[in-house]
């Protein structure tokens, strides 16, 4: 069947986080002392939810204290954070075909919104989903209630929970190789697509509609 929605994680697909996230979760983990990570092993090591990770960073420190030191040592970061090259000629392209685009992140709504509206995307997305927690669930209320067919739609994200929520809602999958994640550790989660970008995963698209007719 051919496509018609997509849902897109945020952080590592659409917009480039990767370095000030990371060297704000050393300053964290400066704070807490623990030893910190080089961007290596923090491409390695990153999971979500971000509460496994920290469960092995820094134990015995609580959620709200992590997320206040996170808070805090982010914002002066914030600036460096940009629009993939790619995304906004993927955005409408997807307008172009009349594909509906959701968002699903763990991201802030504070944080979501103000990127939105200094990167002028907000006008591209259907519905955003996010401060979410575990997107495993997350995926069902999605589709049911947007009234989406799994078999016409696909998530597309940079991490392995990405991939893993959208084999738990039935929909295809595409890694993209922008963001967090390494690209051996995407493909041991079978992804029906591994692309080195979104402006791949568009010419992918495009052969799919032009094969179809």
């Amino acid at each position: 069947m051919p496509i018609q929605n997509l849902i897109l994680d945020w952080s590592g697909t659409l917009v480039d986080d990767l370095t000030p996230v990371w060297q704000t979760t050393n300053l964290v983990l400066q704070r807490c002392g623990r030893p910190t990570k080089t961007l290596d092993e923090f491409r390695r090591e990153f999971q979500l939810p971000v509460s496994r990770c920290y469960a092995h960073w820094a134990p015995g420190v609580s959620a709200a204290e992590l997320e206040q030191m996170f808070v805090e040592e982010y914002g002066p970061r914030r600036h460096a954070i940009t629009p993939l090259p790619a995304a906004r000629g993927f955005l409408e392209f997807c307008r172009a075909q009349k594909l509906r685009v959701f968002i699903a992140s763990t991201v802030d709504d504070t944080t979501y919104h103000s990127q939105m509206r200094r990167f002028d995307l907000d006008h591209f997305i259907t519905k955003p989903y996010v401060g979410i927690v575990d997107k495993t669930v997350t995926i069902h209320q999605i589709l049911d209630e947007n009234q989406l067919d799994p078999a016409q739609t696909v998530f597309v994200g940079d991490m392995e929970h990405d991939i893993e929520a959208g084999h738990a809602g039935g929909v295809q999958t595409c890694a993209v190789l922008t963001g967090y994640t390494q690209e051996e550790r995407l493909r041991a989660m079978e992804p029906d697509w591994v692309c080195a970008d979104l402006r791949e995963l568009q010419e992918l698209l495009s052969e799919t509609m032009v094969a179809r007719g």
